[in-house]
């Protein structure tokens, strides 16, 4: 399985290119998928743009954005791991590009890829299925902090993750979930109770109040904003991309709150967060607030990095 495929590529810092990217899938075990969909991941994406670091890594241009996709597999391996030519899948990663650096990499009209990083759907997609790694990234957030129902949960931000976060806590019985977050819009679309525009909206009757604050936004610098909310030792979880990882910890001492980082998602949480979709007990609909044709992927960039209205925006590839 070698060739080329059209893929969405970043051939410099802040410049987008539809163009043929080369892949060599060559190992017993790896697939070809036929892309149907693909989902934009602002944050991420951002900071791929404007060569941030996002890892460890130290990621080189050119390279293919993109981490969400369905599609069908056309080729397999005879080691591919559950799938076969004609399935369709989610797809995670791509990672079987030559000459392209991706840190995902799932922007193309074919994906090349391990077995290992496709999951099967046993049946068409539906666009709902795109959310599977989002919601997975919530399940393994979540599962590395106690949860209780009566606990008290602020959300710094209501993006794509943030509102994930507000409608799986729902789920799961908590029901005193507050939020900050600039854009209004997004606070009508969340299942949090009460919401600020800015942290500094809630008054002193809110002070001491959270056991738990969830910070999606990457500013670091929102957890000292919001130490006058926490109890003391309250739990701080950590999802955003943060570049730099700098404050003064004198301003939040007397809280001794415990961050938590979560960055890690496994196949297993992948596989619980498409189960709980199938179950239809979480509202997604509300998620997809645009679908453009790869045509118009600058356009489609545009929206999902930019406009206050668009939460999950979705690359149509068909």
């Amino acid at each position: 399985m070698k060739g080329e495929a059209k893929a969405i590529v970043l051939p410099k810092a802040s410049k987008l290119k539809l163009q043929n990217a080369p892949y060599n899938a060559g190992n017993p075990g790896d697939v070809l998928i036929r892309t149907i969909a693909s989902t934009i991941t602002p944050g991420l994406d951002r900071l791929l743009l404007t060569n941030k670091p996002v890892s460890h890594r130290v990621l080189e241009y050119p390279l293919i954005p993109g981490s969400e996709s369905i599609g069908q597999v056309i080729e397999a391996g005879p080691e591919a791991r559950d799938v076969k030519p004609g399935d369709f899948v989610y797809v995670f990663k791509g990672d079987r590009w030559t000459g392209m650096e991706c840190y995902y990499g799932c922007h193309a009209e074919l994906i090349p890829t391990s077995s290992e990083n496709v999951l099967p759907l046993g049946r068409p997609p539906i666009h709902r299925d795109l959310l599977t790694g989002l919601l997975a990234y919530v399940i393994s957030a979540i599962g590395k902090v106690p949860l209780d129902p009566s606990m008290r949960v602020l959300v710094l931000g209501l993006g794509s993750v943030g509102l994930m976060i507000s409608e799986y806590l729902h789920h799961k019985g908590c029901r005193h979930v507050d939020a900050v977050e600039t854009f209004g819009i997004r606070g009508q679309l969340s299942r949090a109770e009460h919401i600020a525009l800015d942290i500094g909206d809630f008054t002193a009757s809110f002070n001491d109040r959270y056991d738990l604050v969830i910070e999606t936004t990457g500013r670091i610098l929102m957890i000292e904003k919001a130490i006058r909310l926490m109890k003391a030792q309250a739990r701080v979880l950590l999802m955003g991309n943060y570049e730099v990882m700098a404050y003064d910890y004198r301003l939040i001492q007397h809280k001794e709150p415990v961050i938590v980082s979560s960055c890690i998602t496994t196949i297993s949480h992948i596989r619980s967060a498409s189960a709980l979709l199938d179950s239809e007990a979480l509202d997604t609909e509300k998620f997809f607030t645009n679908v453009f044709p790869v045509s118009q992927y600058e356009l489609a960039y545009r929206i999902a990095l930019d406009s206050k209205e668009a939460i999950k925006t979705v690359i149509s590839w068909v």
